[in-house]
């Protein structure tokens, strides 16, 4: 397989650059920081200095490479059409491949992204005891910690780990694929020739782990839709972590084990929750499974071809109409994710899901495809900057006055529940597909 493009590679791409200073205007980090280093213009800078030699591999270079959500932000609005999310992700990769990952980050991106190890089931073990380092929040979704530690402290809203993983749900299970027939197993064999499609569902690690609510209401969305579902086993961690993280390694391993499962499947369509799920299997494995063998090559199309996050496959292919429970009236707002808006062009579809669902009223919020705060391991590196970008998106939805807030990532969900509660607005927060 080729190796993506490093540093020495990209020499062309960070040349672009006029320093123009256009990226300083939409950059998350930059108009929290306002120093030169936060902006593109200066991490390209920095890059330039780095590749050539006039600075080394410094806490402070790396320091400053981490400062990103690596929103895309900056790429879209450049007029020399510098690509500096793959700049910037190459300069981590780069830095991994010299000096490797901190003992913590590498043991997770290689032990528990794999749902098949022995490490990521003991997660189930550790469910036992969250009662001795977390208590109960006053939200309806989320654990404080009962000491300041590292990560989970700092009176932040830490996400509660499911009770049951959504992969072992016994109705999930049951959608699962029969080995060598491709076909799902149950009742949804003997219909199948009748349903209007077949989806593959992806879930990933936030809504396995996290929001398996989130995979049940997918699912039910698309067998609405008079379609046949199937969740393939084997399936693991799209591996998007891995590599924003500069573990381009793992990354690859994780997506060859996913082309694998999925190859099983015959379905016309593969589904996920989770937007930077869908960008990862629709576009980052085109690079991370880029080959010289024609065959790989025409593989990885084939399965990329077929990836569709599920507010685009409802609202496109599928047509899905008539959303809404009976519930009474709430006001309803919607924040882009990153990976949806910037790296897929998916904007209108959330929209025209939440505005065809019965008991909804739509209201647009100011700045609504600004970044979270959440991406590039942000809130890992540093949470207290994550936060600070997070509260004007905090305080939009709190001047729409909106029950609720919609968006169609279960990272995008754990970073404005953590916002909301630290800025005191009770808006909810919900993916799209639970309030279909």
């Amino acid at each position: 397989m080729k190796e993506p493009k490093l540093l020495s590679e990209l020499k062309a791409e960070t040349e672009k650059c006029v320093r123009c200073g256009t990226c300083r205007s939409i950059c998350p980090t930059f108009r929290v920081i306002g120093r030169e280093t936060a902006s593109a213009r200066g991490k390209l800078s920095l890059i330039r200095a780095y590749r050539e030699g006039e600075i080394g591999l410094t806490e402070n270079y790396l320091r400053h490479i981490k400062e990103c959500t690596l929103c895309g932000g900056c790429r879209d609005a450049c007029p020399s059409g510098v690509d500096t999310v793959e700049v910037f992700q190459a300069a981590r990769a780069d830095a991994v491949a010299r000096e490797g990952l901190p003992f913590a980050a590498s043991f997770v991106l290689k032990n528990m992204l794999d749902y098949t190890t022995l490490s990521a089931r003991a997660l189930k073990f550790v469910t036992r005891f969250k009662g001795l380092v977390f208590k109960d929040s006053a939200t309806e979704h989320g654990l404080l910690s009962r000491f300041s530690l590292p990560l989970i402290g700092n009176n932040r809203l830490v996400p509660e780990l499911a009770d049951t993983f959504f992969l072992d749900l016994p109705e999930v299970k049951r959608l699962a694929a029969n080995p060598g027939t491709g076909r799902a197993g149950g009742a949804g064999a003997e219909r199948a020739g009748k349903k209007t499609a077949r989806v593959a569902f992806y879930a990933g690690c936030g809504v396995n782990f996290l929001m398996p609510n989130v995979g049940v209401a997918s699912i039910k969305a698309v067998q609405k839709t008079d379609s046949e579902v199937v969740v393939p086993p084997g399936q693991v961690c799209c591996g998007m972590p891995a590599f924003y993280m500069g573990d381009v390694e793992t990354a690859r391993a994780l997506a060859f084990k996913n082309l694998e499962a999925f190859e099983a499947v015959e379905a016309d369509y593969i589904a996920t929750s989770c937007a930077t799920c869908s960008h990862g299997l629709k576009n980052v494995f085109r690079k991370l499974l880029s080959s010289e063998d024609p065959a790989l090559e025409k593989r990885v199309d084939a399965f990329c071809s077929r990836v569709r996050d599920i507010t685009e496959l409802l609202a496109g292919e599928l047509r899905f109409e008539g959303g809404g429970k009976g519930r009474d009236r709430q006001v309803v707002t919607y924040h882009d994710p990153c990976h949806l808006n910037r790296n897929q062009g998916i904007r209108s579809q959330p929209r025209e899901l939440l505005k065809g669902t019965a008991d909804l009223e739509f209201r647009e919020m100011k700045f609504p495809c600004s970044c979270c705060g959440l991406g590039g391991g942000l809130s890992l590196f540093n949470y207290d900057l994550s936060m600070e970008i997070a509260e004007r998106k905090a305080e939009s939805i709190r001047a729409t006055g909106a029950d609720v807030v919609a968006t169609a990532c279960p990272g995008c969900i754990v970073q404005l529940r953590d916002a909301l509660h630290r800025y005191g607005v009770r808006a909810k927060v919900a993916h799209v597909v639970e309030l279909l």
